[in-house]
């Protein structure tokens, strides 16, 4: 029983080992975004005095620790924007692995959060979502679900006394079906949500880059999940402005949005119990139900959000990309819906 509990500590160590590395290639993906060199060449350097990095410069989070925050070279300090992606990196990919475990799903995991994680940084930077990061979000959704599609007609046609037979409900509940209804989805919410915001504030409420992120998320967890992921993300973009927007809504006398709002987390809980834990939803009508109720409550709270867009010196506004990477992150991790992984 030891040797077994020592043999999982060494796998997660070496889980999260290759996250944080994973975690270092992610700076260099979100620092050569802006400034538009590529991801291969040239070789790692300062970017205060350019010179070229030695092997023990880029160890992940050690580097950190052992230069003291210095640049070896110049010692200018080096952003702390680097361990904590490395920490941050290695940590999810722990807990993706003990998620799926030893599967090659999990290496698609590994790539969607790795992706999630750029997208999330960039945004809080400097409020841009680079369209190349989104697309490689969508294309790796449509390749996982596309893939994981085939393997289920192989199964289907030579393992089967029946082989593989296109039936209408096969059409419409294949993983390649669901991450494409998924895909539109998620882009049709965020721009209506959007095109809500020009009503309300004069502006867009949420950015294309964000449609984008839906987008990718749509297709790499299916309709279901999108639906979930983008409630989740309104709830935890309000949480970051909780003090705030509470203490607004209720001087304002707001008293329904703050009950709405409250009835939202409370309802959103108990679906991912529900749906983990019980049969429940298997009844279609009492799913959709749930999931319409969602969609009502999670529009309430989404329309005084964007309404914060008319007051954005009362930090009533902040990306929303990060808010959507973290609820994909977590609808990944708990798997709820719909069985991809």
């Amino acid at each position: 029983m030891i040797q077994a509990y020592l043999m999982l500590l060494i796998i997660l160590l070496f889980v999260f080992c290759l996250g944080t590395v994973i975690g270092s290639f992610l700076n260099v993906v979100i620092l050569r975004a802006f400034s538009g060199e590529s991801i291969v060449l040239p070789p790692s350097k300062c970017p205060k005095c350019n010179n070229k990095l030695k092997w023990w410069h880029n160890i992940p989070i050690l580097s950190y620790i052992l230069l003291r925050g210095k640049c070896y070279y110049c010692h200018e300090k080096i952003s702390i924007q680097y361990p904590i992606i490395e920490f941050i990196t290695g940590v999810l990919f722990v807990l993706v692995f003990i998620r799926y475990g030893l599967m090659p799903d999990t290496l698609f995991a590994f790539a969607i959060v790795s992706i999630l994680v750029v997208l999330a940084v960039t945004d809080i930077k400097e409020q841009i979502v680079f369209d190349k990061h989104t697309y490689a979000l969508i294309f790796i959704g449509l390749l996982y679900n596309l893939i994981i599609t085939g393997f289920i007609v192989w199964n289907q046609a030579f393992n089967t006394i029946s082989g593989f037979q296109l039936t209408k409900d096969w059409i419409l509940n294949n993983p390649l079906t669901l991450s494409i209804f998924g895909l539109i989805l998620g882009a049709v919410i965020m721009e209506i949500a959007a095109r809500i915001g020009n009503l309300i504030a004069g502006e867009r409420a949420f950015g294309e880059g964000d449609t984008y992120i839906a987008a990718g998320l749509g297709a790499a967890l299916g309709w279901q999940n999108i639906i979930l992921v983008i409630i989740l993300s309104i709830i935890l973009q309000v949480l970051c402005l909780m003090p705030m927007f509470i203490k607004k809504q209720l001087t304002n006398r707001h008293y329904g949005t703050v009950i709405s709002f409250v009835l939202l987390i409370i309802m959103t809980v108990a679906y991912l119990f529900i749906q983990h834990k019980t049969t429940l939803f298997n009844n279609d009508l009492i799913l959709y139900s749930a999931i319409l109720a969602e969609v009502l409550l999670a529009a309430v709270t989404c329309i005084n959000i964007i309404k914060g867009l008319k007051n954005k010196d009362e930090l009533t506004y902040l990306p929303f990309g990060p808010a959507l990477a973290f609820a994909g992150i977590i609808v990944l991790l708990v798997n709820v819906s719909i069985p991809l992984f």
